[in-house]
């Protein structure tokens, strides 16, 4: 009785190594190999096929650099949350009128006329009171 050994490549020890399995795992592996031999030769020569991102110009064996996008990034993304976290930190040290001026046009999108409608003044005072709160949480931010 002859064993079923695949060769698979070991990400952790970063070698192949020979495995032992039944023999229907060994025939869709080899057809899988086929398949993508196969594709390598003759489909899709202006996609990137599967097979394609077996090594790169540093020897790895993996590349699915060509299916990361931005959203992707985790660093930008970390770094995205920390100055979230700084911005709601400087926000709390406004006065309760600063922080709702500036919820209510950044936050709750509402224009500098609606503002004043509200809060019984004119346009060109909240736009100034605007200017010198964002001139104040520049200051904040620039201080942490």
């Amino acid at each position: 009785m002859s064993k079923n050994i695949v060769s698979v490549y070991d990400t952790i020890t970063k070698r192949y190594v020979e495995i032992e399995v039944s023999e229907k795992i060994r025939t869709y592996y080899n057809r899988t190999q086929w398949n993508i031999d196969d594709n390598n030769k003759s489909f899709y020569k202006h996609e990137i096929q599967f097979s394609a991102l077996k090594g790169n110009i540093n020897g790895e064996l993996e590349n699915f650099q060509e299916f990361r996008t931005e959203n992707d990034d985790v660093e930008r993304r970390v770094i995205q949350n920390i100055k979230c976290e700084k911005l709601y930190s400087c926000l709390n040290e406004l006065s309760e009128d600063e922080r709702r001026l500036i919820f209510a046009i950044y936050f709750e999108n509402k224009t500098e006329n609606e503002v004043a409608c509200f809060l019984h003044t004119t346009q060109q005072n909240i736009h100034k009171k605007k200017r010198r709160i964002l001139c104040k949480l520049n200051k904040l931010l620039r201080s942490q």
